[in-house]
């Protein structure tokens, strides 16, 4: 039986080379994203009054909105669904050095833009901890894993009959 202990555990391995398993490698920064993107899809469709409420005290996260009009729950739950969408694809798809580059590019380029409007429109130009630059960080170490912790090309052997 193959465990992983979490102290132990490097950010550029995956589960596959403990159980080796070539086919589909889980463990990695595109599993622990896809984790994080599918529990804030959740949240933004069954909970987006989450967002109204000063979040986790603890860690001082301010809330995003003030008031839950209509429009604002139907956009959240919009969203939500595609934050589900891109929790499956990095939890499903085998990310490799061919097909990992764009999407790590936009998944980068979205937590830089996410963090942007948080901080220029949201805050008026003034840092305050909010739950969008927890996303927007799960966004970035995604993409940066995508882009450049990819896992290897792995080409099948072809037999020769003579």
């Amino acid at each position: 039986k193959a465990t992983v202990s979490v102290l132990n555990w490097n950010p550029t391995s995956s589960l596959s080379s403990v159980t080796n398993n070539p086919t589909m490698p889980h463990g990695d920064l595109s599993d622990v994203c896809s984790l994080a993107m599918l529990a804030a899809g959740v949240q933004h469709i069954f909970y987006p009054s989450f967002h109204l409420g000063d979040v986790f005290p603890q860690l001082e996260l301010k809330k995003e909105f003030a008031t839950l009009t209509p429009e604002l729950e139907l956009m959240m739950k919009f969203t939500g669904g595609l934050l589900l969408i891109l929790g499956c694809m990095l939890f499903t798809v085998r990310w490799n050095t061919v097909n990992g580059k764009l999407s790590g590019l936009s998944m980068m380029s979205l937590a830089g833009y996410l963090s942007w409007i948080c901080f220029e429109k949201l805050d008026k130009g003034v840092f305050v901890p909010r739950q969008w630059y927890i996303l927007s960080g799960f966004l970035a170490v995604g993409g940066f894993s995508l882009m450049f912790f990819a896992n290897p090309v792995i080409k099948e052997k072809k037999d020769k009959k003579e």
